[in-house]
């Protein structure tokens, strides 16, 4: 219809919890594999934050935001919105011993 705009896309990420930038794990270069090993995946955020950590997959959130700030790879804390009504599936390890 016109006049009624499209609620913005969904993509999973991972807020920083310094600067409360939300980095999206296809298109951030801050986001790469632990060496750690298994399914852990590091967050490196760019300076001037700099903060370093480790997070499993199922810990992203899915969060609202335009494509064209998804594909920086990361939204600032007023260019996201975190989607609270999508069910998400327990991790496996959960759901076979829970």
């Amino acid at each position: 219809m016109p006049g009624i705009e499209s609620p913005l896309p969904i993509h999973m990420g991972i807020v920083c919890e310094q600067c409360r930038k939300v980095h999206f794990i296809a298109p951030s270069s801050g986001i790469q594999f632990s060496r750690s090993g298994g399914r852990i995946y590091q967050l490196k955020c760019p300076p001037p934050c700099a903060t370093t950590r480790e997070f499993q997959e199922y810990l992203m959130l899915p969060y609202r935001v335009a494509d064209e700030v998804f594909r920086t790879g990361y939204a600032e804390e007023d260019e996201y919105e975190l989607v609270r009504s999508i069910e998400r599936p327990a991790p496996r390890y959960l759901a076979a011993h829970g």
